[in-house]
């Protein structure tokens, strides 16, 4: 009986066209030219081109939004910028004859395994027969990488971070970036183009020859991914699926105003939750509602009031106020749960810092209120001060005067080894 793939989440929408590619027509690599690198986020296609010399330059930058009405339609969304992005490039007039591309973490599983090795068997093999029977697809279907954890105490197996992505899926990314005349010399996970653009961080994670082990959060649009690592290694990777997306959500159905409006009230919160009652105002639970006056038998005893002037009424907070906490604490749990996985793996080695990324890095109260959950250092890394600039840079969507830690993966991936 033939079975049904399950991993793939553009439906049947994607099945048709002039996409379809495979990794065995990848053309050979002109020597010279400088690939580009490509995103397709679920806030916009991100595109970075920089020179191969070190320290890398950038060349250019774009940034095309994606329309408001396709950021809950994933399928609508990839469709719409594999389409437009051929005329997106034409328009930006970025000329290029090579290009390198991410694989989006909603359409690829990360999952970390413990596995025994086999001299005769790739790992890669090993790891595809298990997400293959806990997916429900062929293991031919899937595209697996595996990540050795070093060090790791996984009782005699070995541990294994493994990125699974749909062959298909994979196959149409390709052939999108062949509809714009380029030919594909990369194919990287945003995890590994994540790790890539930490090595632009002076420390390399170490500190007097000891291994730091560093948490890097990417705070996306559509989820948060979850790396940490020792130095310059991999050891810990999980895509969290909330995102600042959902934290919109949250004060939409809270003010009953639309996504766009939720958004920019998110950008303008500098609490998020609310604060408690000062000592000087009343409960509602003994006094009523909050402006309410006192009742009649308070009134009969003059000898509790003191002389000290009474609390005006504006000491309540007018309008409604934006409560964030539910969304922030199941991201605060979800995060402690992979900080509790690596203390196993690593029991003498535990995190003290974290790094933030992300488009979301870029709200300080978010960041500060997650490193004050997690009782760790934490600081904001932006990938494009790293990177040197040769005069005026052309750069569309995107203002490099300020810092966008939501580049990060771009960037790694643009540094990333060629690897087709």
């Amino acid at each position: 009986m033939k079975r049904t793939p399950k991993l793939g989440k553009l439906g049947s929408k994607l099945s048709k066209g002039k996409l379809g590619s495979s990794l065995s027509t990848v053309g050979a690599m002109r020597p010279g030219a400088v690939p580009l690198s490509i995103e397709f986020g679920v806030s916009g296609i991100k595109v970075l081109q920089l020179t191969g010399s070190n320290p890398s330059s950038i060349v250019s930058a774009a940034f095309m939004p994606t329309p408001d009405d396709l950021l809950d339609n994933p399928a609508k969304r990839l469709l719409f910028q594999m389409d437009a992005l051929p005329k997106f490039l034409k328009g930006e007039k970025i000329n290029a004859t090579r290009a390198t591309s991410l694989i989006p973490s909603g359409q690829m599983v990360c999952k970390h395994l413990q596995i025994i090795p086999s001299d005769d068997v790739p790992i890669e093999q090993i790891a595809g027969a298990q997400l293959s029977s806990q997916l429900g697809c062929a293991p031919g279907e899937l595209l697996v990488r595996c990540r050795p954890v070093k060090g790791a105490n996984a009782n005699g197996k070995l541990e294994v971070i493994c990125f699974a992505a749909s062959r298909e899926f994979v196959g149409r990314i390709m052939g999108s970036l062949k509809n714009t005349k380029m030919e594909v010399v990369g194919i990287h996970t945003e995890f590994d183009a994540l790790a890539q653009a930490m090595h632009l961080r002076n420390d390399g994670g170490s500190e007097g020859g000891v291994v730091k082990p560093t948490l890097i959060l990417d705070l996306g649009c559509g989820s948060t991914k979850v790396l940490i690592m020792h130095g310059q290694d991999m050891v810990f990777a999980r895509s969290i699926e909330l995102g600042s997306r959902h934290l919109d959500e949250a004060i939409c159905h809270q003010l009953r105003c639309t996504m766009v409006e939720a958004r920019e009230v998110r950008f303008g919160l500098s609490e998020l939750v609310p604060s408690t009652v000062g000592a000087g105002a009343v409960s509602v639970g003994e006094t009523g509602m909050p402006g309410m006056p006192p009742p009649a038998e308070e009134l009969n005893h003059p000898q509790d009031l003191s002389d000290e002037p009474a609390v005006a009424p504006t000491s309540f907070t007018r309008g409604p106020q934006i409560d964030l906490s539910e969304s922030l604490e199941i991201l605060g749990d979800e995060i402690s749960m992979c900080l509790r996985y690596h203390n196993a793996l690593f029991p003498s080695l535990r995190v003290e810092r974290v790094v933030f990324v992300g488009g979301q890095a870029c709200h300080q109260p978010v960041c500060e209120h997650i490193a004050r959950s997690l009782k760790l250092d934490a600081q904001v890394l932006d990938p494009m001060a790293c990177l040197a600039r040769s005069g005026r840079v052309p750069t569309s969507g995107v203002d490099l005067r300020s810092a966008q830690p939501g580049w990060a993966t771009v960037v790694g991936g643009a540094l990333s080894p060629m690897d087709l």
